[in-house]
């Protein structure tokens, strides 16, 4: 990718992020103008950017945007919800585009039609001004139709074609791209399909490359939709009402199929003198006979009217071509060149003085410490190094055990330098990776706003703790699972606002967001004070799906009933939404939760609302481990499960109902045989005291039987790959520093083990 387009796309992202939330922070506080200028000024430098690329959709479209808040701050109309609505598709229009750009580097072939609809909604509050000409990019080529046809089987359009100009019939094209994280939003695509009235094609594209086994995440959606359907665009259009950005729909008669299938007849341009005012058509004729070979390629006699546009146009850019003998190659190429020489559109220059709007301009200076910008993959890689560092560094320990008294001695001293400077080193990248929460919480203002007002609820969104630290992997694998909770809350917790004031509570609902430090983890809280779970229900329901048996319907606890909702398969909801309903979400955000090493836990009141609690790790980079011993092999746990090792004489063993157990300071704590949990043949000592290690896993303590304690060590934590990669006990792999391959231990599934051994 081009370096400049690459810095626009970074910056792009920034100033995507603050017209957001300048905006939700506008239709709060509507009258303030410093907040109307931030968005201001976002809006005109994401304009005056995209004019150094070939975008000139963007450019348009962001122009409109630019007006509209330029009479907003001018005191000319007050910003109402609408406004705010049609704003916020805008920028969500150009976050769509800009993705599409980073793979393809060029805008998508509906960008000027998309535009146009929403620059006349725009431009509707100041005075209505009709879309201006050059954002007709079709007006070269009629109807034309979008690119994404050609997935469909060319014998059948032609036959499809026919039937339709006989009929004088439509039909309704489609190409539903689902997200890849939808299933944490309870979102079904295959059902989604399955309700498509009247449909008459259809086909499933699977994504160019497959990831590899090891990579492959069951939660993604891969695949994505392509259809033709015979109902009204309007029935489309409901039933795909909450996903109407993933959807573009073309409502298609024979002969626009037809003309797609072997190009317009022909071609009517109009470009009167040349001379700078005919820049912007000339480019949108170019730009236009480029998508139309592209959706084109076989040619046909329709070739001749293109030249023709083409070296009319070529004239009006001062740039005159000679085409004799045209073909697609020969046509697509001339475009090409044409529209890299020709001079961007001249862009009616703006009243603001720009040094005011930005003083240091003219006059830099440094206002804080400098930043660089580092390339992500690099500073992954710094980590790494870090890492094996670390490895190293653990070996001179085991190397000094071996070595004579005053050998061993100057290693030591080696090793506690080497251990300092390698902590200091570590420490220093895990700042760099370090990312305020408030990166994971910026994109829930907007998602409560929209689903809120799509349900007919009124909720109060509350941040608290967006500062707090965390690494950036723990941060981006956050942000599914926490919007599945959030909309979990808004659809199953929160009343409707009658609902609340007949059971005595205020009309808005509170949903809150919290984040803390705790010791080495992060703990992040969803809570709403909504309606809460009702075990009864959930008991009843949970048996009803066979995932309790009857003893369990009579005697399971409250809490533990609670817990049931992360039950692979379990959901409350009477009818299946767009928003949830299909038991899928839960189980994967605990999952996704633990897969991070972390915990997820639910406490919930009948009537009072519900809080969600997840704990995790600060870094998955490297990891603090106790290594223990078994059968005389070496594992490794996790060093924030451990509560404290102890020795037990075994006259102080005890057992209820076929369970150990131990008394510490008054409680008594179960004990499972971790050797007997991993099927190793080993029997303790009789007269030698039992080494315990105490464990805290999902809230509850228990102890482990083990042979030996050994040291705590810093370590590199691999997956489990081959032939290991489903033995689900273990969580991943380490080197230490003898060289050893150490197992780590997943505890739940230890524990999970053990309970079906005994």
């Amino acid at each position: 990718m081009n370096s400049l387009l690459a810095q626009f796309l970074a910056e792009a992202a920034d100033l995507l992020a603050l017209v957001d939330a300048g905006l939700l922070e506008l239709e709060r506080a509507p009258g303030d103008p410093d907040l109307v200028n931030e968005v201001f000024r976002a809006a005109h430098t994401l304009k005056g950017s995209s004019g150094l690329f070939d975008f000139p959709e963007l450019t348009r479209l962001t122009h409109a945007v630019e007006d509209l808040l330029d009479a907003v701050r001018a005191g000319e109309l007050p910003l109402d919800s609408g406004m705010t609505d049609d704003l916020l598709a805008a920028f969500d229009l150009i976050r769509g585009w800009l993705a599409y750009v980073t793979g393809n580097e060029c805008l998508p072939a509906t960008a000027g039609a998309d535009a146009a609809t929403l620059i006349g909604r725009l431009r509707a509050p100041i005075g209505g001004e009709p879309v201006p000409a050059e954002t007709r990019l079709g007006s070269a080529w009629p109807d034309l139709a979008p690119s994404w046809l050609a997935v469909f089987d060319q014998e059948w359009l032609a036959e499809t074609a026919a039937w339709l100009r006989t009929t004088s019939a439509r039909m309704r094209f489609a190409r539903y791209v689902p997200d890849s994280g939808c299933f944490f939003r309870a979102e079904d695509p295959l059902h989604l399909i399955r309700q498509v009235p009247a449909l008459a094609r259809l086909d499933v594209l699977e994504p160019a490359r497959w990831p590899a086994a090891e990579d492959y995440d069951e939660y993604a959606c891969l695949v994505s939709f392509v259809f033709a359907a015979r109902a009204g665009a309007g029935e489309i259009g409901y039933l795909f009402r909450y996903v109407n950005d993933q959807i573009e729909v073309a409502d298609l008669d024979g002969d626009t199929i037809q003309r797609f299938l072997t190009g317009p007849a022909e071609t009517a341009v109009e470009i009167s003198k040349p001379g700078p005012e005919m820049t912007g058509e000339a480019r949108a004729v170019l730009a236009a006979a480029l998508r139309g070979l592209s959706a084109n390629p076989t040619g046909g006699p329709h070739l001749i009217s293109v030249a023709g546009a083409i070296t009319q146009a070529a004239r009006a850019l001062g740039d005159p071509v000679e085409i004799r003998e045209p073909d697609v190659v020969t046509l697509t190429a001339t475009v090409t060149r044409l529209l890299a020489d020709a001079p961007p559109p001249a862009e009616n220059p703006v009243a603001e003085n720009p040094v005011a709007e930005n003083p240091v301009a003219e006059n830099p200076v440094e206002v804080g410490g400098r930043i660089l910008k580092v390339d992500q993959a690099k500073v992954d890689h710094l980590m790494e190094l870090a890492g094996e560092l670390t490895v190293a560094k653990n070996g001179l320990a085991f190397l000094a055990e071996g070595a004579d008294k005053e050998f061993g001695r100057r290693i030591k001293d080696q090793h506690a330098g080497l251990h300092r400077i390698a902590e200091d080193l570590q420490a220093a990248v895990m700042d760099i990776r370090m990312l305020p929460l408030s990166v994971a919480f910026a994109r829930f203002p907007r998602l409560v706003r929209d689903l809120s007002r799509r349900l007919g609820k009124s909720v109060e969104l509350v941040l608290t703790g967006e500062e707090t630290m965390a690494d950036k992997d723990v941060i981006e694998a956050l942000a599914d699972p926490l919007v599945h909770l959030v909309r979990n809350s808004l659809d199953h917790g929160v009343e409707t606002v009658g609902e609340r004031l007949a059971s005595g509570k205020p009309g808005t609902a509170r949903i809150a967001l919290a984040a803390a430090a705790d010791g080495d983890a992060v703990v992040v809280e969803i809570s709403d004070d909504g309606r809460g779970v009702d075990p009864a229900r959930v008991r009843r329901k949970a048996y009803e799906k066979g995932l309790i048996s009857e003893a369990e319907l009579e005697t399971l606890s409250d809490a533990d009933a609670v817990d049931l909702v992360f039950r692979p398969g379990f959901s409350t909801a009477e009818q299946i939404s767009d928003l949830s309903g299909r038991g899928v979400g839960m189980d994967a955000v605990r999952a996704g939760v633990q897969k991070l090493g972390g915990a997820v836990t639910m406490c919930s009141q009948l009537g009072g609302g519900t809080t969600v609690r997840l704990r995790l790790p600060l870094s998955m980079a490297v990891t603090q481990v106790l290594v223990i011993s078994v059968a005389g092999q070496r594992f490794g746990i996790p060093v924030d499960l451990v509560v404290e090792t102890v020795r037990v004489p075994v006259a102080e063993m005890g057992r209820v109902l076929h369970q150990d157990v131990v008394v510490l300071r008054g409680e008594v704590v179960p004990v499972t045989d971790l050797a007997r949990a991993l099927d190793m043949p080993w029997q303790p000592d009789p007269a030698e005291d039992r080494a315990i290690l105490i464990v805290t896993v999902a809230g509850q303590r228990m102890g482990l039987l083990v042979e030996r304690f050994h040291r705590e060590v810093d370590v590199l934590l691999k997956p489990m790959e081959g032939l290991l990669a489903y033995a689900d006990e273990f969580a991943g792999t380490a080197l230490l520093g003898d060289g050893l391959v150490l197992l780590v231990l997943n505890m739940e599934e230890v524990l999970g083990l053990a309970a079906r051994v005994g």
